[in-house]
């Protein structure tokens, strides 16, 4: 890719990832769709075909679409910016279905505006392997009839309930209203290590956005934040990695009570 056309892909990435953060009430300003859709547009006579078919989402991206439907518009994008793993360079493939099923230990996740159909898949995976009891996707989380997300699952998205919520705080007061002990997975400054005793009983992670994460009021419902300890430069994981990282320390936790 030359600098001229990896520096407009990267505008126009840029452009969509700013939409996203301001749009969270699902309300499109048609000037910042405009710039988008002029942006867009301007690879339609492009020699690669790559490009030609980034120019064709143009048409799709209108005022009232849902924020799921606009998300899915900026996956081609990052893909063609060498933004996002394989499929086929991840997934380890083994014998399943050799072990006794467990007893479920008492976890639940809440999924909040993921956009990867990749990470979700990749937990859903996780979810089942640890005996998760529940799988919440809010927001405009990839559900598990996507078939990106099918198959990073590998099949186990039939195997661990799950049930799409609309609205994270509805989903969250209702899991304080059980007695849910509700933790953030979140890099903040009042974060507990992730290997601090969890609470006895019924537990909830939430998961938020890969790259804004959690907002503040859904973070004043939780009951406690959790961080990873980390020794890198870098302060966070992708968020099927913590998600993975954050199950086996509660399972450990739980199977030693």
């Amino acid at each position: 890719m030359n600098p001229k056309d990896l520096k407009a892909l990267q505008t126009i990435h840029k452009m969509m990832l700013d939409l996203e953060k301001v749009a969270q009430d699902q309300s499109f300003s048609p000037e910042a769709l405009e710039e988008i859709q002029a942006a867009l547009q301007a690879f339609v006579t492009h020699e690669d075909f790559a490009f030609q078919k980034i120019a064709a989402i143009a048409p799709h991206l209108h005022p009232q679409m849902t924020m799921k439907h606009y998300v899915s518009w900026i996956v081609p994008v990052e893909r063609l910016l060498q933004k996002e793993l394989r499929d086929d360079e991840f997934l380890i493939f083994s014998e399943d279905g050799t072990q006794q099923i467990q007893e479920k230990i008492p976890l639940v996740f809440v999924l909040h505006n993921l956009r990867s159909a990749f990470n979700v898949g990749s937990i859903f995976r996780t979810a089942e392997c640890f005996g998760v009891s529940k799988i919440y996707l809010c927001g405009y989380t990839p559900l598990p009839t996507q078939e990106k997300l099918a198959k990073t699952s590998m099949g186990t998205t039939g195997l661990i309930a799950w049930e799409e919520v609309l609205k994270l705080i509805d989903m969250l007061k209702d899991l304080r209203a059980q007695n849910y002990n509700i933790v953030g997975l979140e890099t903040t400054s009042h974060a507990k290590s992730l290997e601090s005793d969890f609470v006895k009983g019924p537990t909830a992670f939430v998961l938020g956005n890969e790259r804004f994460g959690l907002d503040p009021e859904s973070l004043e419902l939780c009951h406690e934040v959790r961080k990873i300890d980390l020794r890198g430069q870098k302060n966070s994981l992708n968020v099927s990695v913590a998600a993975a990282i954050a199950t086996y320390e509660f399972s450990r936790q739980w199977s030693m009570k």
